[in-house]
């Protein structure tokens, strides 16, 4: 069976091995099986997918995502002998800042980041969809989150005070820009109606209304 129980200081962890897999088609088949022949209690661990040398691109991740998502788990990490792990305008999932140099100057990410999902890129990121408590993005530019932003957020990574990080709705558990770090505040639950955007002025994060 190419699944291993992962046991660590946070709990256990799956790892499905899809390195042997011919083909896209042989990976959403080997992922199924491999799945299914899990017993029922590892299903609330988190799955780590190792693909070896192979690329993904990201509607093929968002496959693969699905069919965790029908047994009731969800994807953590993405381990490849390459970087970048996808093909085209995306980005490589829990790596770190330097592995992502080569990235596009601005990624578009077309889903959910659930908790213990991490998302870099070198320039500008663009998210069509909710960014979930545990949940982080990271980028050397902007963040534009077109949805709930309620995990961490780092715009300007690489220093850039004049990045900002705007949302639909901007309620960050942790919100960096450059060196400079704000949270929500705790026990408060404010409606806020329109997007709002977060940004350096006189050295502090501040956030405004999003004017268009």
């Amino acid at each position: 069976m190419s699944v291993e129980l992962l046991m660590g200081g946070g709990g256990s962890e799956l790892l499905v091995d899809l390195k042997a897999c011919k083909g896209f088609g042989a990976m959403k088949l080997e992922m199924e099986r491999s799945l299914c022949n899990v017993d029922h209690y590892l299903l609330e661990s988190p799955v780590n997918i190792d693909i070896g040398s192979k690329r993904l691109t990201e509607r093929q991740l968002r496959e693969l995502e699905d069919i965790m998502l029908s047994h009731g788990v969800h994807l953590k990490n993405v381990v490849s002998n390459r970087s970048p792990v996808l093909s085209g305008n995306t980005i490589p999932i829990n790596q770190s800042v330097a592995e992502i140099a080569e990235s596009g100057d601005t990624v578009l990410l077309c889903r959910n980041l659930r908790s213990g999902q991490k998302v870099l890129a070198q320039g500008h990121m663009v998210i069509l969809g909710d960014i979930h408590p545990g949940a982080e993005v990271v980028a050397g530019g902007n963040i534009l989150v077109m949805g709930a932003l309620k995990g961490l957020a780092h715009a300007g990574v690489y220093g850039n005070e004049s990045a900002v990080v705007a949302a639909i709705l901007l309620r960050p558990t942790q919100l960096r820009i450059a060196d400079h770090i704000t949270r929500s505040p705790d026990g408060e639950d404010v409606t806020v109606n329109n997007p709002e955007v977060a940004r350096i002025r006189a050295g502090k994060v501040v956030i405004e209304r999003l004017k268009f």
